[in-house]
Parts: C-alpha cells; structure tokens; sequence
C-alpha cells in the first residue's frame, strides 16, 4: 500500500517491482490504464465474436451507474440512506443517514463536493451541481442541512441550504446563494447568486423576493414532511434488490440460445 495515497495497487509499487521509478503517486494514471487494458479486451472480445460471424456482444443491459467516483472522489452513503436507482451520485457526495434521493436525480460533485444532511430528501429529476472556484469569492461547493425537502425539478449550483427548510418544485438556486434555517422558497422560483434568505422568511418569484414570513405550524410541517419522506423511501427500498450479479446468468443464458 502506497503510504502517500493509501490505495492500492500503486504505480509507486508497480513500477519499483519492475525496477523503475516514478515521483509521485500516479494512481489517477492507474485509472486511466485500468480502463484503457479494460476497453481494449472489449473491443477485442467484439471484433472475435463477429469473426464467427456472430452479434452475441451486444450490450443488452443498462450501463447505467447509480453511484460512481471520479478518480479519487468517492461518494459516501450512510447505510440506511436511500438512493433511487435510476438517480445519479458522482463523486465527492456525502449522504447522512435517514437522507433520500428520488428517481432521476443527478448529484454531480466531480470539481468541489456535495454534502446532504441527515433526513433530508432531494425530490424526483432533481439536478445539485458545484463549481471548482468561484469568482466572487462565495463557496464553490454545495450544503444542504438536516431535515431539507427540496421539490421535484429543482437546480442547485454551488449554494447552502440550511436545516429545516423547503425549497419549491422547479426551482433554481444559482451559485452563492444562501437559504437560512427555516427558510421557504415558492415552486418556481429563482433565488439569483448571492442571495441571502433570512430565517423564517417565505420568497417567490422571478427574481425571488420576501413574501410573507412562515408560521410555527409550517416549520412543523417542514420536520413533519422530512420524517414522512424517509418512511416512503423505506417502502421503495423494499422493492429494489441489493447489488447483485444476476445479469451475468441471464447473459449465460443468451448464450445458450
């Protein structure tokens, strides 16, 4: 193991077995050859099967990843947060337990990370991005708190969103903005970058502008809704089976054929 790195195998360890030497870890490099070695057995498995005058190779399964690294960013999930497997998880994710990310959903953290708080829910065609720097000095990376709804159709860029709040269905929240705890923003509304929505407060609009401040009764509601999300994702968990291998018999059995 590769004390620089932790990973192994290391190129640091390859090449000093093959008596070279490299500074550096190099373990990105690794990746790219593991791929290249991987593609290339691929390509050659294809072109012999069609030499025997047979189709055989092609795809038929969903390639599909529901959670994916880049390079050295690995998401992590909490074991009892649930993620949808049509959703999307790209690098440096953070799911806290009790936390759910519904059908379509894209969490891309692939320049800066994504941290999602426990019991939070990220509603159905959901899109969280992050920016590697931003110019105006706000984070470039993106939080959302405990016990957050964000509706179905939402964008998020590179912004903070605070515990116990609820963002609207199809809305956008640009790079640098901030919704407060307890905060509120109305379906469809665009909260521009930079913006800061104060605690207790409801904003809607185009651009989004105070409309109201929230009452007691729906800051209960927003602990209420989070608790209700989880106890769904539970039911949908259920019919879902764990990682599993069964595309490789149902391949056998194309063979077969």
């Amino acid at each position: 193991m590769c004390h620089s790195c932790k990973r192994r195998p290391c190129v640091n360890v390859c090449l000093r077995a093959a008596g070279g030497t490299r500074s550096g870890c190099g373990h990105r490099h690794m990746c790219e050859l593991g791929r290249c070695l991987r593609e290339t057995g691929q390509a050659l498995d294809r072109v012999g099967v069609r030499a025997q005058g047979s189709e055989k190779f092609k795809e038929l399964f969903s390639r599909h990843r529901q959670v994916m690294g880049v390079y050295e960013k690995q998401p992590e999930i909490a074991n009892d947060a649930w993620v949808a497997p049509n959703a999307s998880v790209i690098g440096e994710v953070s799911i806290a337990s009790q936390s759910s990310i519904w059908y379509g959903c894209v969490l891309r953290a692939d320049v800066n990370e994504i941290y999602v708080g426990g019991g939070s829910n990220i509603q159905d065609g959901t899109v969280v991005t992050v920016a590697k720097t931003n110019p105006l000095g706000f984070p470039a990376s993106t939080y959302i708190g405990n016990e957050v709804s964000i509706g179905s159709g939402c964008s998020l860029h590179s912004c903070t969103i605070e515990d116990q709040t609820e963002i609207g269905a199809g809305s956008i929240i640009c790079d640098g903005a901030v919704v407060e705890k307890h905060a509120q923003v109305g379906a469809g509304s665009v909260v521009p970058a930079g913006t800061r929505i104060p605690s207790g407060q409801h904003w809607q609009g185009n651009p989004a502008k105070y409309v109201r401040d929230v009452s007691d009764d729906e800051v209960m509601d927003m602990t209420n809704r989070a608790a209700t999300f989880y106890e769904t994702a539970e039911k949908h968990a259920y019919e879902f089976l764990p990682y599993g291998t069964l595309y490789k018999d149902a391949e056998k059995m194309l063979e077969k054929q």
